[in-house]
């Protein structure tokens, strides 16, 4: 094997010099604030303005240098991803186009306990060759010596910057707080609006203030809080009512420059409000926060501390008591403590009347019928509910979504009973007709069954027997593990056989199909003389007994149509107008050629062919009140015009003249044969 030789490697870094900072390629410096207070501070400046110089000294031209200050307010110790400013600089180390980070410390990239995060950032900068600048180093992981003492000494800074926010901020700071917070007294939190908190140690006669960090009234803002609770009482609970109100009429809170030349000297308030009115564009409380409003119990004095109240009666109220209370039990289903509130009272934008008292009977075969227009489902269950507004009941179907639902169409119960009905007449009057027909019905309803009820029984012996064994099997056991699952088997055996048993009846209760059958036979024809006075239970007891569901669907906006399926395979079908039955609306296909025609000039008579179902009247109406103006028909008609406004085409000479006309070619048709 021949050798080869090469010429030695030579190393790209100088192992004992740092390389030259790369001003070659962009910089960019990523700004930090933990709070939203914090912004604008000396430590902003020294982030953005001096570390944005120093990089211009350093040898970068200004259009350079990317500045990402879009973690402002945002903690240190949230996740990469979470932070969009931390995103957006990955994004741009990945992508090769800045060689360099600046920042004032490491604690502004970090305060991560766990290290993971700090890891992370390490990995990537050293993948893409990025170096990070801060005030007392630059950290370089590439270089071939100092590159790991570099990442060790980043790790450190990150792990002292998590330190001090575990152990000093939360461990120490915020204990103090806590500690002032649990005695009543402001610790630096919001103040609640319509209160300001009192600053002095000492009084102007140089006594300690009884009230220091505590929260007093701030008269103008008082009143505005007193009078939505006002306004809550006035609207009788209705929170939704009581925020139009606001919105449209106010009041308003002030604006924060108004708000801070009120507040006296010596005291602190707060403005961090940023709804404003979709009317006069003024600060108001959103729904939810007059939803706060109204179940906190700042307002009455009491003062709370960690979801709990710490003090009662720790300041001054500035709420009526009674006000509070009853806007406190119309919202809030917990009383002070977190147990069930016993006075709770909310208010309902619809009270459920009483089945009883409604004018019209439930629909008859509610849950029976089904559609296939919900979202290409089939066999959607279509819903009856009441129309407290037109009193009556609907089927309805309605479309899904994530708040509310909306409706995709609905029929009225009676309307929709009737055309079951009558096709339940039809197939009725067909079957006891037709003995062949009976038979088949009677062996359909046999069979629907007869498979299902063999197979839950065989389950139940299956269950019985497994049941048995376990009972053998606990005899001989003794370790308490084994005993234990296997009485935990054995329960859930029993279950099992309780769920069975009930499917089981349920099935044989539909048994009561074919008993219907056979009883009603001798009747039938009685029943079909008589079917108004049927009960309504057992006109859904015929149904059943023949067939096993009903469709509605869309056929058009306006027409609808309904297929009973028969036990026996076969359905039958009809197509009717949405409405009543005695009203009748249009299609839009319908109403543009009614416009063509009347535009066009036709007579009367051929528009009344048309249209059969509705009056002259009608058609002029609809004319009038879709496509002109002055809602007038006369001006706009040109056609001829014989028959009043109450005329139909049934009514009409021709529509005699073609009864006649066709019932001399059915008689001639006859004769010919």
């Amino acid at each position: 094997m021949k050798i080869t030789y090469r010429r030695p490697a030579q190393p790209k870094n100088d192992p004992y010099r740092s390389d030259p900072l790369p001003v070659d390629r962009p910089a960019a410096i990523y700004y930090r604030q933990s709070t939203d207070a914090q912004i604008g501070n000396i430590n902003t400046t020294l982030q953005t303005v001096d570390m944005f110089e120093h990089l211009v000294r350093q040898g970068w031209s200004r259009d350079s240098i990317f500045m990402i200050d879009m973690d402002a307010g945002v903690s240190g110790s949230t996740k990469l991803k979470d932070r969009p400013g931390m995103s957006h600089l990955l994004d741009l180390i990945e992508t090769g186009q800045i060689g360099l980070v600046a920042s004032q410390d490491v604690d502004r990239f970090f305060r991560d306990v766990t290290q993971i995060q700090t890891n992370i950032f390490i990995d990537i900068c050293k993948r893409h060759q990025v170096r990070i600048m801060t005030p007392r180093m630059i950290y370089d992981f590439n270089h071939p010596t100092t590159g790991a003492y570099h990442m060790k000494i980043f790790r450190d800074e990150a792990q002292h910057a998590a330190d001090f926010l575990e152990y000093h901020i939360r461990g120490r700071l915020h204990k103090s707080k806590a500690h002032i917070s649990e005695r009543g007294l402001w610790a630096g939190r919001t103040v609640v609006i319509g209160y300001m908190c009192d600053m002095r140690e000492k009084l102007p006669d140089g006594s300690r203030n009884p009230n220091h960090r505590k929260y007093v009234e701030l008269t103008p803002c008082a009143d505005i809080i007193r009078t939505y609770f006002k306004l809550f009482r006035d609207n009788k609970r209705n929170l939704r009512q009581t925020y139009l109100h606001i919105e449209e009429h106010g009041p308003f809170y002030p604006e924060p420059e108004a708000l801070a030349e009120m507040t006296p000297d010596g005291f602190r308030t707060d403005m961090r409000v940023e709804y404003r009115s979709a009317h006069t564009g003024r600060l108001m409380p959103s729904e939810s926060a007059l939803k706060n409003i109204f179940t906190n119990v700042i307002y009455i004095g009491h003062w709370v501390h960690q979801g709990a109240i710490a003090q009662f009666h720790n300041h001054e109220a500035i709420v009526d008591e009674r006000d509070f209370m009853y806007a406190f039990n119309a919202i809030s289903s917990t009383d002070f403590y977190g147990d069930p509130n016993p006075n709770y009272h909310p208010y309902r934008a619809y009270t459920r009347h009483e089945k009883e008292g409604r004018p019209e009977p439930p629909p008859i075969y509610a849950g029976l019928v089904f559609t296939d227009d919900h979202n290409g489902e089939r066999y959607e269950r279509m819903n009856t509910h009441w129309n407290s507004y037109n009193h009556l009941y609907h089927y309805s179907c309605r479309k899904r979504r994530r708040i509310r639902k909306s409706m995709v169409f609905s029929v009225k119960a009676t309307r929709m009973d009737k055309v079951i009905n009558d096709l339940l007449l039809e197939r009725l009057k067909a079957t006891t007709i037709d003995e062949e027909s009976w038979q088949k019905a009677l062996a359909a309803t046999e069979r629907s069954g007869h498979h299902d009820l063999q197979r839950i029984r065989g389950d139940i012996r299956a269950a019985e027997r497994a049941k048995a064994a376990i009972l053998e099997n606990l005899k001989m056991l003794q370790h308490p593990d084994m005993v234990r699952n296997l009485e935990a088997s054995y329960a859930a055996k029993e279950r099992e056989i309780e769920r069975l048993r009930s499917e089981l009846a349920e099935l044989e209760s539909g048994r009561r199909e074919t008993h219907t059958l056979l009883e009603s036979r001798p009747v039938l024809d009685m029943i079909i003389a008589r079917w108004a006075d049927v009960p309504r239970d057992k006109q859904r007891e015929l149904f059943e007994a023949l067939a096993t569901h009903a469709t509605c669907n869309q056929v058009d906006e306006v027409q609808r149509e309904v297929v009973i399926h028969w036990r026996d395979g076969t359905t039958t079908s009809h197509i009717f107008r949405w409405g009543d039955g005695t009203r009748f609306h249009w299609s839009k296909a319908e109403l543009e050629r009614m416009r063509e025609m009347i535009e066009a000039g036709r007579p009367q008579w051929e528009i009344l062919r048309a249209f059969p179902h509705w009056k002259w009247s009608g058609i002029t109406n609809r004319y009038a009140q879709h496509f002109t103006e002055d809602r007038r028909f006369v001006p706009h008609y040109k056609g001829e015009k014989k028959y009043p406004y109450r005329a139909t085409w049934y009514d009409t000479e021709e529509y005699q003249q073609e009864q006649a006309a066709l019932a001399g070619l059915a008689a001639s048709s006859m004769s010919s044969r």
